[in-house]
């Protein structure tokens, strides 16, 4: 949602917010919004779907979190003075962003 939630319907935005940030129940919402809860459910339904088809073509929540990891290491590298192992990070990060470019073409 942090990422593709703009790309959902602002129904969809607002029924997956309630579930998965508020927590709330499928009958709960059908409350909120004056539906039935099957039809709460499609739309939450039909909205994880969506952003799970954004995701699989453009990767960014993958790519977030490879180059979170990257940086980690970077950093816990840096406080050991890893200069060796810095270099081979620095080398991983120039190919994770290169093939993040090659998607852009």
């Amino acid at each position: 949602m942090d990422f593709y939630s703009g790309l959902l319907t602002k129904r969809q935005r607002d029924l997956l917010t309630l579930y998965y940030n508020d927590d709330l129940s499928l009958s709960e919402i059908a409350e909120i919004d004056g539906t039935s809860r099957q039809a709460v459910h499609s739309v939450i339904r039909r909205g994880v779907e969506r952003l799970v088809e954004i995701e699989t073509s453009l990767k960014l929540v993958c790519q977030h979190r490879e180059l979170n990891n990257i940086l980690n290491e970077v950093k816990l590298n840096v406080e050991n003075n890893n200069c060796k192992k810095l270099k081979l990070l620095i080398e991983r990060l120039d190919r994770s962003l290169n093939r993040s470019q090659e998607g852009d073409s």
